[in-house]
């Protein structure tokens, strides 16, 4: 039950803050109801995260991921940048990434969603070592932050 509560009130907090860094003006009626749909958009992710069973994973090879992310970031910025520039020279596509083992594929994923150059589409299987992400990228080269993760 406190496990619970305190998801919830983690949630709550973050929503509420996201809330109040959006809003123009800060006023009294703003925060509160900014605040109770903070509160249902809170019990919601916790429903969401229990249907989902969502896992943070092992944190194997996390280190390196984290280390290669600010290297990747510039790397897929240059690339879009060059996709944009010059739309013929889009490569687009789907490409398999064998985890690690040990690595937690809900961080794995998000770290290299939050890129530009690739986002991860799924994961096989969803259990609670899954083996295999399904990513799409701005090319067919693999970034740096998806060799911190890969089985080698």
């Amino acid at each position: 039950m406190v496990r619970v509560v305190a998801e919830t009130a983690l949630w709550w907090v973050l929503l509420t803050v996201l809330d109040l860094v959006f809003i123009s003006t800060v006023s009294l009626l703003e925060v509160l109801v900014g605040a109770a749909l903070a509160l249902l958009g809170a019990v919601t992710a916790r429903f969401a995260r229990r249907a989902g069973q969502a896992r943070f994973g092992g944190a194997a090879h996390w280190a390196a991921a984290l280390w290669s992310f600010p290297a990747t970031l510039l790397a897929d910025l240059a690339r879009l940048a060059r996709v944009v520039l010059r739309p013929g020279s889009a490569e687009a596509g789907f490409r398999a990434v064998e985890l690690a083992g040990g690595t937690g594929a809900a961080w794995a994923c998000t770290l290299i969603s939050a890129t530009p150059g690739s986002y991860a589409v799924s994961v096989d299987p969803p259990t609670d070592e899954p083996r295999r992400m399904l990513l799409h990228g701005l090319d067919r080269h693999s970034s740096a932050l998806e060799r911190a993760v890969r089985e080698r």
